[in-house]
């Protein structure tokens, strides 16, 4: 008995919650709140992916200022370091039939004044994880000494590159690109 009074107290309330109906009052708040809802979760969607490709695009494509600052630390660093030449030559062709290994063509700048400046010879570095030339040059009456840098970029990294001049660590390093390749000077 006490399980047929439960069951037909559970119809009675089944039946109860099936007829109950919203208002039209009622089911209009709700629809609202549905589409306010809706819109703040797209809103908060597309913030989302607007961060994702923001975040994705400066992993890939870094800021080239970012990137040009940092070759120039690198340049400055190497400069510093006053490493002997591997390549002891007075001349550009020289010092690049002993370091084969460059994947490039070493050049004669256009910005150094070889009339004022001796070469004193070459050596492998390594600039932006890249592998790279040294040249190093020396004024005959000052004793000063110039570093020169040389490597190969990608043509749309190279583009990208505009004169630059700065002072790091006491050092001057100026970037420049010339006949395909960065160049850098340090001083």
């Amino acid at each position: 008995m006490a399980k047929q009074q439960q069951q037909s107290f559970n119809k009675r309330l089944q039946s109860h919650y099936l007829e109950q109906q919203l208002s039209e009052q009622q089911l209009s708040r709700l629809r609202k709140l549905q589409v306010r809802r809706t819109g703040s979760v797209t809103r908060y969607l597309l913030a989302t992916a607007a961060t994702i490709v923001v975040v994705i695009g400066g992993y890939f494509y870094p800021s080239s200022t970012d990137n040009y600052a940092s070759i120039s630390q690198q340049i400055a660093y190497n400069h510093n370091a006053k490493l002997q030449m591997e390549v002891l030559a007075p001349t550009i062709n020289e010092v690049q039939g002993r370091l084969n290994r460059l994947g490039f063509s070493l050049i004669s700048s256009s910005k150094i004044d070889t009339h004022k400046w001796l070469l004193i010879g070459g050596r492998y570095c390594n600039i932006d994880g890249k592998i790279a030339a040294q040249i190093k040059y020396s004024h005959p009456e000052t004793k000063a000494i110039y570093t020169v840098y040389q490597v190969k970029v990608s043509s749309e990294r190279l583009e990208s590159l505009t004169e630059s001049a700065t002072a790091i660590d006491g050092v001057n390093v100026k970037l420049w690109r010339e006949k395909g390749l960065l160049m850098g000077l340090a001083f």
